[in-house]
């Protein structure tokens, strides 16, 4: 199993603090992963959240709320990723 698959999406942060708090944040109740940023998403963080495409619409909504916004969002294409979000 690839560590990134089609159903899943790469939500970017600007700063690995905001990344860690979102992740502590939403662990319990969503599978997600803190990984490596791929080689192929340019991102100052060095780290992004794995989560599911079905779960990104209500993720966002959370991260928001609590101050929280991700930079972008990411999905697999291909052997690279697409820019599916954009939030600065």
């Amino acid at each position: 199993m690839k560590m990134v698959e089609a159903h899943h999406r790469l939500v970017v942060f600007n700063s690995v603090h905001r990344v860690m708090v979102a992740e502590q944040r939403l662990m319990e109740t969503f599978d997600i992963l803190l990984i490596p940023v791929p080689a192929a998403i340019s991102a100052d963080c060095g780290m992004v959240l794995r989560i599911r495409s079905t779960d990104e619409a209500q993720i966002v909504e959370i991260l928001c709320e609590a101050r929280l916004q991700p930079f972008s969002i990411y999905a697999p294409e291909g052997d690279g990723y697409v820019q599916v979000g954009e939030f600065s």
